[in-house]
């Protein structure tokens, strides 16, 4: 653990005594050490801002604290002292300046009241110094110091709840003495400001499967993907990188809803149509309900954006290597040239598929191509189809660092094949033995796959939707695939035929698997998903992509690993 400093120090002195001080019970909302990110701007520069305490009362109002531990001063040059470091600006300003981005903030919010002008005001939590003593000196700490609106040390007085509650209720009274055009917030309002502050430590499963079981419906976050949310806040332009399985796509969904809900044009874009129809699942609520939130694979967002503008040139049947590399690239350009920019947030997942000019096209759909909100979710790792381009964008990077999707056991056999991915600390103790099976291509490994679904689902009782088969082949030279029937069990995959040739689909329009049928993917576009049971198939040994496959591959099981394939493979 790191050295906490004498300023954190009071900074949780005091927010441990406002929390007992105002239960929630009493209508008190207590956010602290928080951040917030601006999409308009202030004098030149982007809005955002952060405070050390803001409370929130739906009657009393909003109070943004900051606060300075040591012995604080003033000198005869108007010049702020904390002992031998001066303080630019000096607390009172630094509180009213917080103060006037969260009410900003708070305007541009779409579904705030028009009338919403909430009673608000900022104080200075002095936790060290003792006004008392201070005596008629009290004036000399300048004109805009207001004895009322300063917590001394005598306001958080050992358990004493009451002496805080009074300092900070005569805070809020000394603001509603003079708001006279404006109301308290309201509950509301209040709930407005928790949108902003609060970070969730649960968020949603990812798995349907888990829901469907009645297993848990929600994940607690860690406390580094926690600290990685917070971080967010403070961070315009990021990068976030991570080995499989710590949650860079839950997060990725989590950022793009919170930006929607905070008035941003938010565009989540991944590169695999599988990803996009996850992503859209799981982001489905707050489109419904804010908009502002638009889920698209990177070519998908090419096609929609070039046909707006009556520019997209006819689609080749099939779809050639050169439509998705040069057309529709090339098209999303001119798209922009004639639409204009369209977004003030955009979040990648998989960030490791994108090319270099894939990435500075999509910042031109950014109202502020160098200053709006760009995060990009990686894993150098994973970059199968390409070399991985995020580091060349000169992002602030945050990484994550703990794997919770897979059990030990699955973990071990992953990283063992990924030598260059990020350092990563396994979570999960529990978990089978991951299982080999010795098959030579071809009927070998056709038979082998019957036995284990066989196994799987008649004397194990696994429901076909928490198994999938990955194939190291590309679906249209699959022999797996093209076997299609293995006894009772039935592979399918909604966005190729039966030749295993993608049919063009676009991502919002794929049927979603049938309940009685098994999905069987590559390894290449099942990246950023899970299933319990993984069963790996058809891994050629002179791929020079072998091992990046069976990390990627491996690290989509969250329960049991299964690998078929010869003694080399």
């Amino acid at each position: 653990m790191g050295t906490v400093t004498a300023g954190r120090e009071a900074e949780l002195l005091v927010e441990a005594r406002v929390r007992a001080a105002l239960p929630r019970k009493d209508g008190y909302r207590v956010f602290a050490n928080v951040a917030w990110t601006g999409r308009t701007r202030d004098h030149g520069q982007l809005t955002g801002g952060e405070a050390d305490l803001v409370i929130a009362h739906p009657e009393l109002g909003i109070l943004v604290v900051e606060t300075k531990a040591g012995e604080i001063r003033r000198d005869a040059e108007g010049r702020w002292w904390a002992g031998r470091h001066e303080l630019k600006p000096d607390p009172f300003e630094q509180a009213k300046r917080n103060l006037h981005a969260l009410l900003g903030k708070l305007s541009e919010l779409p579904d705030r009241p028009a009338d919403f002008q909430p009673i608000a005001g900022h104080a200075v939590a002095l936790p060290d110094v003792d006004l008392a003593s201070a005596g008629a000196s009290l004036r000399l700490l300048g004109p805009n110091v207001v004895p009322g609106l300063i917590l001394d040390h005598e306001a958080f007085a050992d358990h004493d709840n009451a002496a805080t509650r009074h300092a900070v209720d005569r805070a809020f009274a000394t603001w509603a003495d003079g708001a006279a055009n404006r109301r308290p917030p309201g509950p509301d309002g209040v709930q407005l400001i928790e949108d902003i502050l609060e970070t969730p430590v649960v968020l949603k499963s990812l798995l349907k499967s888990e829901i469907l079981d009645g297993d848990r419906a929600v994940l607690q976050l860690t406390d580094n993907q926690y600290r990685v949310l917070r971080g967010l806040e403070r961070n315009r332009r990021v990068q976030i990188v991570g080995a499989a399985g710590t949650g860079k796509t839950l997060l990725a969904a989590e950022k793009a809803r919170k930006l929607a809900r905070e008035g941003f044009e938010t565009l989540l874009v991944c590169f695999n149509q599988p990803l996009a129809r996850l992503l859209t699942e799981l982001t489905a609520s707050t489109a419904a309900e804010r908009g502002r939130l638009t889920v698209s694979t990177f070519h998908q967002l090419c096609e929609d954006l070039a046909t707006e503008a009556a520019i997209l040139p006819p689609k080749p049947e099939p779809p050639t290597r050169e439509w998705w590399d040069g057309i529709l690239p090339n098209a999303l350009l001119a798209a922009i040239d004639k639409l204009g920019w369209r977004f003030h947030a955009i979040v990648v997942d998989e960030g490791q598929d994108f090319t270099a000019d894939w990435f500075d096209a999509l910042q031109l759909l950014l109202a502020e191509p160098k200053d709006d909100v760009f995060y990009v979710f990686h894993d150098p790792a994973q970059a199968i189809f390409r070399d991985d381009a995020v580091e060349g964008l000169g992002l602030t990077t945050f990484a994550l660092e703990e794997n919770c999707r897979n059990p030990e056991p699955v973990h071990e056999f992953a990283m063992g094949h990924a030598p260059d991915a990020p350092p990563t600390t396994v979570v999960r103790a529990d978990g089978r033995p991951v299982e080999r099976i010795e098959a030579a291509p071809g009927a070998e490994t056709i038979e082998a796959l019957r036995v284990v679904l066989h196994r799987l689902r008649a004397d194990e009782h696994v429901p076909p939707w928490q198994i999938a088969v990955l194939t190291g082949a590309r679906l249209e030279e699959s022999e797996v695939w093209r076997q299609r029937k293995y006894g009772n069990e039935v592979l399918w995959n909604g966005q190729v035929d039966d030749a295993g040739r993608n049919t063009g689909v676009g991502a919002r329009a794929v049927v979603e698997t049938p309940s009685d049928a098994i999905l069987c993917d590559s390894i290449r576009r099942f990246k950023g998903l899970e299933r319990p049971v993984v069963i790996l198939v058809e891994l050629d040994a002179a791929d020079p992509r072998a091992e990046r496959l069976l990390y990627v591959g491996a690290s989509r099981a969250t329960q049991h690993l299964v690998v078929i394939g010869s003694a080399g493979a």
